[in-house]
């Protein structure tokens, strides 16, 4: 309960706080390291939440009773759509830390070089690299719910 909240109400102070000094970014270099910060908040946002909605399931819904109930929870609505908030947020944190880790490199290599102004082109790029990275983060959390893949990632027989 107290890593979820702390979570959940931490990473929303972050991307509130980032999302309004977007506007005041001089640079294409500090305005792309911002939206990555922002997209690794909202990672660790959907995380928080995902330990919070479980934390609730285990406590309220079940309590002692779970052992009892796990092959009902494994097959259900609820666990699959928790599985897909908790897959989210940790690819998208995971494939925002790399760009920003690329980021920084190229920072590095190419030190001497000032940036350049945030222009319309620069805003697209952040865009489209956003877009990628949640597009990713959906595909790899929703492929395992694809009938097709049904068995491949649990077998039913199994539980």
């Amino acid at each position: 309960w107290i890593i979820g909240t702390l979570a959940v109400f931490l990473n929303f102070m972050i991307v509130s706080k980032n999302s309004i000094g977007l506007k005041n970014c001089r640079s294409s270099v500090a305005f792309l390291n911002k939206v990555l910060i922002i997209l690794i908040s909202v990672g660790d946002f959907l995380v928080g939440l995902y330990l919070l909605l479980i934390s609730y399931s285990d406590s309220f819904k079940f309590g002692s009773s779970y052992c009892t109930a796990q092959p009902d929870w494994l097959t259900s609505f609820e666990c699959s759509s928790l599985g897909v908030i908790s897959t989210i947020g940790s690819q998208m944190s995971l494939f925002s830390m790399t760009i920003l880790s690329f980021t920084r490199l190229y920072g590095i290599k190419n030190s001497m070089k000032i940036p350049g102004p945030v222009t319309k082109i620069v805003v697209l790029k952040t865009v489209v690299v956003s877009v990628i990275t949640l597009i990713l983060s959906l595909s790899i959390a929703v492929i395992p719910l694809v009938k097709m893949f049904e068995d491949f990632f649990c077998q039913r027989d199994a539980l």
